[in-house]
């Protein structure tokens, strides 16, 4: 019966986390080279190695994953009854909105003092033309005392105070916006707390945070949202244009998105690049070797 010996037993005596020496199956060809050698099995060692360096060449240089979005999309084609967002957001309790009064009498700056919230004053240390609206969807206002605003639009709170400033102010413009209304991007984007406008989609959310590119998985994109006391959880898919026909697809005020991140090939070291070159060359030598024997 024929003994084969791979390896010197001081070799593997000398580690006991490996039985290669320096730990690393490249450094160790020419050790198990030789070693079949002695026994009879050379041309089979190079064709494995010839595999073996066939198969790292191709693994190295494999063309980077393309995230292409809407692939099934026929060219020139027209999608209906898709969704649609026809309504305007609604004030809610905890919303914080900006308000801002312009008019042609000298005392407006009156009107842009900080009010806080029901209950609260200016000396609760609230910004200028800051209201949050409290508990029970009220805010504070000049002159015109506890304001409900929970369920309205920005419109209509609009509308509302400039009715309501007629008798005080000449001429007057209020503007309402929200100052707490976000989308949080998460994942294989550039992660950010996005302001949100009155309508902001999935794309636009994605592209204000530098798109996916190779960093995450079009195929895989979550959206959390809050509703009442639950949350739900939906996973979209950016590769074909369902997107279009979710109610996902338009967001909502704190919505989360994740995009799951995509496994990205870390650049090699220099070290590593010498490590392979030099295995690279002495595998070749071990060929040419062979050949001529």
């Amino acid at each position: 019966m024929r003994v084969i010996t791979l390896l010197p037993l001081s070799i593997m005596q000398n580690s006991k986390k490996t039985i290669f020496p320096g730990g690393n199956y490249i450094h160790s060809l020419p050790y198990i080279y030789f070693a079949l050698r002695k026994n009879g099995f050379r041309k089979y060692f190079v064709f494995g190695q010839i595999f073996f360096l066939a198969w790292f060449v191709f693994a190295s240089c494999s063309p980077s994953r393309q995230n292409v979005y809407f692939q099934n999309l026929q060219r020139d084609t027209t999608l209906r009854n898709i969704v649609t967002a026809n309504h305007e957001l609604k004030i809610q309790k905890d919303d914080v909105l900006g308000i801002s009064v312009a008019s042609l009498s000298p005392d407006v700056a009156f009107y842009n003092a900080s009010q806080g919230s029901s209950g609260s004053s200016a000396s609760n240390g609230t910004p200028a033309g800051v209201y949050p609206v409290d508990k029970d969807g009220n805010i504070t206002f000049i002159k015109l005392g506890i304001i409900h605003v929970s369920g309205m639009t920005r419109k209509q709170v609009k509308d509302s105070l400039e009715k309501g400033l007629v008798p005080y102010l000449k001429d007057v413009i209020v503007s309402v916006a929200f100052l707490n209304r976000h989308v949080t991007m998460l994942g294989g984007v550039s992660p950010q707390i996005l302001p949100m406008p009155d309508k902001m989609t999935l794309l636009d959310a994605i592209a204000a945070s530098g798109d996916i590119g190779q960093k995450g998985k079009i195929n895989n994109v979550l959206v959390i949202r809050d509703n009442d006391s639950s949350k739900q959880f939906k996973r979209l898919s950016l590769a074909d244009h369902s997107i279009f026909y979710s109610p996902y697809y338009y967001l909502q005020p704190n919505d989360i998105v994740y995009v799951e991140p995509a496994k990205i090939k870390t650049p090699l070291t220099t070290p590593q690049i010498i490590s392979y070159v030099t295995a690279g060359i002495s595998l070749l030598i071990l060929i040419l070797n062979t050949v001529k024997l």
